[in-house]
């Protein structure tokens, strides 16, 4: 097992952060696994090719090598908390207390969803103080108590994800309908040579139409969301396959490698070469 806890590499809370009058906060992806909570205000979440109109007390478990991004709105605040740990630590850790099944959410591709209201809504919550508690001091005996802390909220949501199974998001608009549906071919052809002429042809509208629709409810181009989806899954094979970053490169939908590095660094800041030996390495 590792050494001790490292709060900066193996688990990192930052609680009731408020982003208010943001409204460009990009897409992102990493390999800490995340647990994320909506406080207050307004937020549509993009996660892969899901969008999910979030309210007060939803809360949400991902890997964190899905794409996602909150979009915000102006007039509107957005409070949120968020948790990111390292999985290979902590699977370690309950392997060793029997429980190997307690971060089985965060092994899935698809993020999972649980809206809380009323009493367990507050327990959520007192939860979440309870961290923020144990993590300011940091001392020593604090950073053993911040991790049993953040142990015991995993065992309360645990109770959680093994009985309740998240509704098919409803969508309140047209627009979003068509972002979503935007999204969903993405994720089926982004390792295509994708043009927008493909997505006109599949959604039956104009493509010029499509693109405004899109960039007005992300707050990004359709390419843009393309490439980010991409790397992503390119940063998930160099995890997880032996190929060559040129051969990654064409599987994920890149024509020249020329390209999918420049993209690759513009995205990550890093080459795919640099990444790819980096996430070897660790």
């Amino acid at each position: 097992m590792n050494g001790p806890l490292s709060i900066k590499e193996n688990l990192n809370f930052n609680y009731m952060e408020d982003h208010k009058n943001e409204h460009n906060l990009s897409f992102h992806s990493h390999e800490l696994a995340e647990i994320y909570y909506f406080h207050n205000g307004k937020c549509t979440y993009l996660i892969g090719d899901q969008i999910l109109n979030l309210t007060p007390g939803d809360l949400i478990l991902m890997n964190g090598l899905t794409l996602h991004c909150p979009k915000l709105f102006r007039t509107h605040p957005y409070v949120r908390s968020t948790l990111h740990f390292n999985q290979t630590y902590f699977n370690r850790v309950f392997d060793t207390m029997g429980y190997p099944q307690m971060l089985s959410p965060f092994s899935r591709v698809k993020p999972l969803r649980l809206s809380f209201s009323g009493e367990d809504q507050k327990e959520v919550e007192q939860h979440l103080k309870r961290l923020h508690t144990s993590q300011k001091l940091l001392q020593t005996e604090e950073n053993a108590r911040f991790q049993l802390a953040f142990m015991d909220f995993l065992a309360f949501l645990s109770s959680y994800w093994t009985r309740i199974h998240e509704p098919t998001p409803e969508l309140n608009s047209q627009k979003e309908k068509t972002v979503q549906a935007v999204v969903s071919f993405i994720e089926t052809h982004y390792h295509e040579d994708l043009r927008l002429e493909a997505i006109e042809e599949a959604l039956h509208m104009s493509k010029y139409h499509l693109a405004k629709i899109f960039k007005e409810m992300t707050g990004v181009t359709i390419f843009k969301y393309l490439y980010q989806r991409r790397v992503n899954q390119a940063k998930i094979e160099f995890l997880l396959s032996t190929a060559s970053v040129t051969e990654i490169c064409y599987q994920v939908g890149f024509n020249y490698p020329s390209h999918f590095t420049k993209v690759f660094k513009q995205l990550t800041g890093l080459t795919p070469e640099q990444y790819k030996r980096q996430a070897t390495s660790e």
